[in-house]
């Protein structure tokens, strides 16, 4: 497991700090040449594309990656054919909503912006799946090739054309130039032929998996994107663009963890499964391994944060940086849910993930509430923040029900989570991150170095696990200057 979990890390983890790098780059740029305005209409037009993607996802993706060998060359046509089915049936649903989620947002005259999102899904539906077969054996080079080949020429082109015209409509030719290259390099890279069928056999078990993680794609919109479409309509673009601004820094370091980790953690949990022992040590080694990035990311970014989206993204983005805390626990607790969800996925356990998502949006509910009273983007936060943390703690729950093999880490990684976040409100509340970076700095290496040295001391097999990729990457380096 250790050459093969290693070798998949670098490649994955290269290739996902490549697209969240340049993600960040491209957001950060394009917030200072268009404005917290035109940034914020940006952001909507993302939200839209978003939004549909979650709301009609069938878990086809996961389904390729978790099947039994012997399922799935009968499957794969069929999978492709709901793929495909679903981009023009999302299409229309935007096409129809255009106008109505203009006027929502207070631009009722960019009805025609909105309705150009329907173009992402119709290219997104022809989409090859072999990508993601290969991942099934820990080969992810090819998955890393598509992904980055389309994003770096879609953030290129948003750039140079939100430089040159210094409009909103930029966001749309980089969105379509991402997809339609990500889906041509799907099949140029692919080592089997696209086919598409739809075969009885294959459907019954696939919707049979997909069907709660379709009402669950539901659900994690309102938990994911819900607080930006409230701050939208209830509060206007200005307060939306600085959100996103924090949620950028906070929010995009959360997803490039937690799909690093579930798409390393899923494909070594499915393959151990069926061996008690093993399974057990890569429960306790991957929840470990998360634990002991978001304490080295997400803890000092909760600290610090507030003047480092001033410093990237400019004055004009200055807020509260109990937002910054707020928003930075809860992506810490996103990444510690990824660990359980992929347990949950590896046993087939797709109702647990419907069930903590549903205790997510409790959180939109009362951010809405607040904002509703006169309440600003910091209450919208804390209670984002409240609904997360809550449904990391059920995860965290239903994973010692799901498998007595993750009852002893769920419970030590949790309480360490909750021992990390309480210091992290503890500091903010003693300083202010804006009076320099001395004390701030100090603050968040005490926080940071803490939850590190907890999770190292814990777990012997993680801390044998980086001391061996350590002594290799050493030895890589002599033979190089040899």
């Amino acid at each position: 497991m250790r050459g093969r979990f290693s070798s998949a890390g670098l490649t994955l983890g290269l290739g996902y700090v490549g697209e969240h790098g340049l993600l960040f780059l491209g957001t950060v740029l394009i917030a200072r040449l268009l404005g917290p305005e035109y940034f914020g209409i940006s952001v909507t037009f993302l939200l839209v594309t978003s939004t549909i993607a979650l709301i009609s996802d069938l878990g086809i993706e996961k389904y390729v990656i978790q099947a039994r060998e012997e399922e799935l060359g009968a499957t794969m046509p069929t999978l492709a054919s709901l793929l495909l089915a679903r981009g023009p049936t999302m299409a229309l649903v935007i096409l129809a909503l255009s106008g109505w989620i203009a006027a929502r947002f207070g631009n009722p005259e960019l009805g025609w912006f909105y309705a150009c999102a329907a173009a992402i899904p119709a290219i997104e539906g022809l989409r090859h799946l072999d990508p993601l077969v290969q991942q099934r054996s820990m080969r992810f080079a090819t998955y890393v090739k598509m992904q980055l080949g389309g994003l770096v020429h879609g953030v290129l082109l948003t750039i140079v054309l939100a430089a040159v015209t210094k409009s909103y409509t930029a966001i749309i030719a980089g969105c379509l130039a991402t997809s339609e290259i990500s889906v041509a390099l799907s099949h140029i890279l692919a080592r089997t032929p696209y086919r598409l069928g739809l075969a009885r056999e294959a459907l019954k078990p696939v919707l049979t998996y997909g069907w709660p993680l379709l009402l669950n794609g539901g659900v994690i919109f309102l938990a994911t994107q819900g607080d930006r479409i409230v701050i939208g309509t209830l509060k206007g673009m200005a307060d939306l663009a600085g959100y996103v601004a924090v949620a950028a820094l906070t929010g995009g370091a959360s997803i490039f963890l937690a799909r690093l980790f579930g798409n390393l953690c899923l494909p070594l949990l499915s393959e151990a499964r069926d061996n008690a022992a093993m399974y057990a040590e890569r429960c306790r080694t991957t929840g470990a391994a998360s634990l002991l990035m978001l304490s080295a990311t997400l803890v000092p970014i909760a600290v610090i944060g507030a003047p480092i989206v001033v410093l990237l993204f400019g004055a004009g983005y200055k807020t509260a940086p109990l937002l910054v805390a707020f928003l930075a626990i809860q992506a810490a607790a996103t990444v510690l849910r990824a660990w359980c969800v992929s347990i949950s996925l590896s046993v087939s356990g797709t109702s647990d993930i419907l069930a903590n998502n549903l205790l997510r949006i409790i959180g939109l509910g009362g951010a809405f509430v607040a904002l509703s009273m006169g309440h600003g983007v910091v209450w919208v936060a804390g209670f984002m923040c409240a609904g997360d943390v809550a449904a990391t703690f059920l995860s965290l729950y239903q994973v010692t029900r799901r498998t007595t093999a993750a009852a002893r880490p769920a419970v030590f990684f949790g309480t360490m989570f909750a021992v990390l976040a309480g210091l992290v409100l503890t500091v903010q509340a003693l300083i202010d991150p804006y009076a320099g970076w001395a004390v701030p700095l100090q603050a968040a290496v005490l926080c940071s170095g803490a939850g590190v040295a907890a999770v190292l001391s814990a777990s012997t097999d993680l801390r044998r696990r980086l001391q061996g990729g350590a002594t290799q990457i050493f030895k890589i380096a002599k033979r190089k200057d040899g």
